[in-house]
């Protein structure tokens, strides 16, 4: 690495900051706790698939990840006042929660606030406000926190409608491949994102990529590597634990950092 990222930053104009799968403490959490292998396995099922996405969000709701609130309360420490947009392909609004201006971040990926139809237009739908999706998320808290996670197989799970249409948390994910991703929580945000992106043009940019894997390229990695290409002042900073390699044509622009990219922030924030 050509410098500690701190002083990478410093000497920046710009910065430009992808979070990807590693700074998902939910996922990454949930399949390590005991209490939720049966229900995981349930969820495994095809017709159940459903109820997955709500698994995960009883998991958000109802839990935290000290570690990663330190990790991004250490990435805006070191940005400092340094102008930054944040762009993220997981759907937890953890940077806002921890003191990043919602401005400064999109999160085209999803959210876990929201609710929606299978269709890619219409209004969205506060999901703690939603009693038949409420409902759901407890029935599975009470199941974990009650029953250690033990539960009747033949249970029936409550589907939340809206005037006879299904409600699907709106995100993008395997489990919805056959619904329409409703875009219109992020929309603004992207506008705004494309806007700071393209007057990057001839300032010294670092690209930081953090955690960010395969499932969602064309998000945060590839458009990442391109601009890096493109910008002739463009730095990538690329760690990943095991996707921390950088393409031939910018190798030369980029640091690949082998480590967890929450614990590389934890380091370098210290």
């Amino acid at each position: 690495m050509t410098g500690n990222l701190k002083e990478l930053i410093a000497d920046a104009d710009r910065l430009i900051i992808g979070i990807g799968s590693e700074w998902n403490w939910v996922k990454n959490a949930i399949k390590k706790d005991d209490r939720y292998n049966e229900i995981l396995d349930y969820c495994s099922i095809e017709e159940n698939s459903w109820l997955k996405p709500i698994v995960e969000y009883e998991y958000a709701y109802y839990n935290n990840d000290e570690k990663i609130e330190e990790a991004y309360k250490g990435l805006l420490k070191l940005i400092g006042d340094k102008k930054f947009f944040l762009v993220s392909d997981i759907c937890l609004w953890d940077a806002p929660m921890f003191g990043f201006d919602v401005k400064n971040c999109v999160y085209p990926c999803g959210n876990y606030m929201y609710l929606q139809t299978d269709s890619a237009d219409g209004e969205l739908f506060a999901a703690d406000k939603n009693p038949d999706f409420m409902e759901t998320v407890n029935a599975i808290h009470k199941i974990i926190t009650e029953d250690n996670g033990s539960f009747d197989k033949n249970i029936s799970f409550k589907k939340a409608f809206f005037e006879g249409n299904e409600l699907y948390i709106n995100q993008k994910r395997p489990e919805y491949s056959k619904i329409n991703y409703n875009e219109i929580a992020y929309k603004d945000r992207w506008s705004d994102y494309l806007t700071f992106l393209s007057r990057t043009l001839n300032f010294k940019l670092v690209m930081l990529e953090l955690g960010v894997g395969l499932e969602y390229p064309t998000v945060v990695r590839l458009p990442f590597e391109n601009v890096v290409s493109l910008n002739k002042k463009a730095h990538l900073i690329r760690v990943h634990e095991k996707l921390y390699q950088a393409t031939p044509e910018i190798k030369e622009k980029t640091d690949s950092v082998k480590m967890n990219s929450v614990d590389y922030i934890l380091q370098e924030s210290r």
